[in-house]
């Protein structure tokens, strides 16, 4: 009777073992398949920003170079399509970054934006340094912002 009780107690704990092990083996498989659908995921995410954040900074220096062309009195006769390509293109970027890049992107658009009125009313122009200069300043500090927010991710 004794070998039967060992028996039954030894068959009851390899079964609970058994039960665990699986459980413990279907949990870490369904961790890596979570792990690496969101791997999948950030990677498509990434080179979806790639492509965002660069025509952005296009779009922003061309909307300063078309600024600078102005301010230099050369024609420039794409200063509404630049300017609304920048200005679409910033409001994408800033659903989908991430703070320091969002912050330097409203910084970037903020100074273009308070420099126009400076440049455009030729009549009202004043002698003095070109108020752009600040301006260049944000967009470096916009790209550095965006390129470490890519490297980060990658």
């Amino acid at each position: 009777m004794d070998a039967a009780l060992v028996g039954l107690m030894g068959t009851s704990i390899g079964a609970t073992a058994g039960f665990s092990g699986a459980w413990l083996a279907q949990r870490s498989q369904l961790r890596i398949f979570r792990e690496q659908r969101s791997h999948e995921s950030e990677v498509r995410w990434l080179n979806e920003k790639r492509e965002l954040y660069r025509d952005l900074l296009m779009a922003m220096y061309g909307w300063h170079d078309a600024l600078v062309g102005i301010w230099n009195d050369e024609e420039s006769d794409n200063l509404f399509e630049v300017r609304s390509k920048a200005i679409t293109l910033a409001l994408e970027v800033s659903l989908i970054a991430k703070a320091p890049a969002r912050s330097a992107v409203q910084e970037a658009h903020r100074g273009l934006l308070n420099a126009q009125p400076l440049i455009l009313p030729r009549a009202q122009r004043t002698s003095g340094p070109e108020p752009l200069n600040d301006v260049r300043r944000t967009l470096t500090a916009m790209e550095e912002a965006l390129r470490t927010e890519l490297t980060q991710a990658g």
